[in-house]
């Protein structure tokens, strides 16, 4: 239930920003995030940070780590992103996996596909607990959610480094 509750708090808090359409479905999990959105197109003189690929595989990586963290805001250490097909625009999916917890940071791979399931572009960051807490979550009518949404959870290997050597507690 408390996980539930947080991941919860992480859609309130994604859905509260000004700057996400109204459109977009959120699905969190532990570990996982996927987002639906769209691709409008691109203006000529867009850097990568205003490009609608880099907002999509972003937010559903760092949601995807942020479900591993529950009292600061997660910030990326680093993120690299592909865009394998540039001209493509309508709407996608953005699925985030973390693959490896090594806390404090987290490795997330993300892709983005077409509604044909072809790969439009990738990324893979490297996301760590900042300084600044988790605002508290917007107020919400709907405490009633369904689960059907809700991805799998992600498979991954925490490890833990120690002065003996790595720990996996899988």
């Amino acid at each position: 239930m408390v996980a539930h509750q947080h991941f919860q708090r992480l859609k309130d808090i994604y859905a509260s920003r000004t700057s996400t359409p109204a459109g977009e479905q959120i699905a969190i999990s532990y570990g996982r995030a996927e987002l639906d959105g769209t691709i409008d197109p691109v203006q000529s003189e867009a850097i990568g940070e205003e490009m609608p690929h880099h907002r999509l595989l972003n937010d559903a990586a760092t949601l995807a780590a942020g479900t591993l963290e529950k009292e600061h805001v997660v910030t990326a250490e680093q993120f690299t992103m592909d865009i394998v097909n540039s001209d493509y625009e309508g709407p996608v999916v953005a699925s985030a996996e973390v693959v490896l917890a090594e806390p404090p940071r987290y490795v997330v791979q993300v892709v983005m596909v077409d509604e044909a399931g072809e790969l439009v572009a990738e990324a893979k960051g490297v996301f760590r607990p900042g300084d600044s807490h988790l605002p508290p979550a917007p107020s919400s009518d709907d405490d009633a959610e369904d689960d059907a949404s809700t991805p799998p959870p992600a498979s991954f290997m925490p490890v833990h480094t120690t002065p003996y050597g790595v720990v996996c507690l899988n």
